[in-house]
C-alpha cells in the first residue's frame, strides 16, 4: 500500500501508493521527507492512490512522514543503516557495534563534517554507539553542526582547517560549502569564479590533532585533501572513509602502496573508499 524505496546510488527517496481503498476517506495523503539529524523537512507532497513521489539531495538520509487529509500520522518510516545503508555506512555501524558487544568504546574523527546533515557517520553518532569529534573549516557550515549535534553528548566539536603540516593555508569557499577547500582546483571545478571567495587561515596539522586522542575510526571528506591527510598519518585508525573523487592518479597509487603496507583491505563505492585492518 504504501511503499518505501531508497536509491542510494542514485541518493534518492521514492514513496510509491497502491490501492489505498482501506483509507480511502483519508486521501490525498501529505508525504513528508524528513532530515534524521536536524528535523529539516525537505520536501512535502500530497498524493492520492497510484500516484509517487520523490526526494533527491545530498541530504539522502531521511526518514518518511505520512499524514491524512486531517493532519493525523498515519505512518513514519524510519531509516534504518543496516537495511537502508550503502556498504560503507553499515561497514562503520557493524564495526561499531562489534566494539560496543565486546565492551570496547570508541573514538571517531569526522574532517569535513559540514553541517552534519550528510555522512556515513551520523547514523551510529546519533545512535550514540561511538564518542565523535566533528571538525569543519566553514564558519557558516560549523554554526549550523553545533546546532544540529547541541544535545549529542557524544559529540564535541572544532572550527578548524587540518593540513598535513599545521601551516597557514589559503582557504576556498563558494556556494553552500560543501565544496570549500584548501584545493583551489576543486571548487572551480563545482563553481564560478564570481562564486568563490579566498581568505587566509590558520590550520592544524592532522598528526597534532591526532596525538593521545585514541581515534579508532576516521572519516574524511576534505575536497582533494584526502589523500593527503592519509599519507601523513602516524597513528593509524582501525578503519578509515574517504573521498577519493577528487584525488589524483598518482595520489590513489600511493595510497593503493600505503593501505598494502599498513595492512589495510579496501572497498571502493561511489565516490568513497573505506579501509579496514586486516587483523
Amino acid at each position: 500500500m504504501i511503499n518505501i524505496i531508497y536509491n542510494r546510488n542514485n541518493n534518492l527517496t521514492r514513496v510509491e501508493l497502491d490501492n489505498l481503498t482501506l483509507v480511502k476517506k483519508h486521501l490525498p495523503l501529505k508525504i513528508q521527507f524528513k532530515n534524521i539529524i536536524s528535523g529539516e523537512i525537505h520536501y512535502e507532497t500530497e498524493l492520492k492512490d497510484y500516484c509517487w513521489a520523490e526526494w533527491k539531495g545530498a541530504e539522502f538520509i531521511t526518514d518518511v512522514l505520512v499524514y491524512s487529509n486531517t493532519g493525523k500520522l498515519l505512518h513514519e518510516h524510519k531509516w534504518d543503516v543496516t537495511i537502508n545503508g550503502d556498504i560503507h555506512e553499515k561497514m562503520l555501524w557493524f564495526y561499531l557495534k562489534n566494539r560496543q558487544l565486546e565492551g570496547l568504546k570508541s573514538n571517531g574523527l569526522v574532517i569535513g563534517a559540514h553541517d552534519g546533515r550528510n555522512g556515513h557517520w551520523i547514523y551510529p553518532v546519533k545512535h550514540n554507539l561511538t564518542e565523535a569529534t566533528l571538525i569543519d573549516g566553514s564558519d557558516n557550515q560549523f554554526k549550523k553542526l553545533e546546532e544540529n549535534y547541541f544535545n549529542y553528548l557524544n559529540t564535541n566539536f572544532k572550527n578548524t582547517i587540518v593540513t598535513t603540516n599545521g601551516l597557514d593555508v589559503e582557504w576556498y569557499q563558494g556556494g553552500e560549502g560543501y565544496t570549500d577547500t584548501v584545493v583551489p582546483s576543486v571548487i572551480n571545478e563545482w563553481l564560478d569564479s564570481s562564486q568563490i571567495t579566498k581568505s587566509y587561515r590558520k590550520s592544524v596539522s592532522i598528526n597534532n590533532l591526532m596525538d593521545n586522542q585514541n581515534y579508532d575510526w576516521l572519516h574524511l571528506d576534505v575536497e582533494g585533501l584526502d589523500g593527503d591527510l592519509i599519507l601523513a598519518l602516524k597513528h593509524k585508525p582501525n578503519l578509515i572513509i574517504y573521498e577519493d573523487e577528487n584525488l589524483d592518479v598518482i595520489t590513489k597509487a600511493k595510497l593503493d602502496v600505503w593501505f598494502l603496507e599498513n595492512n589495510y583491505i579496501t572497498i571502493k563505492h561511489l565516490c568513497n573508499t573505506l579501509a579496514i585492518k586486516n587483523d
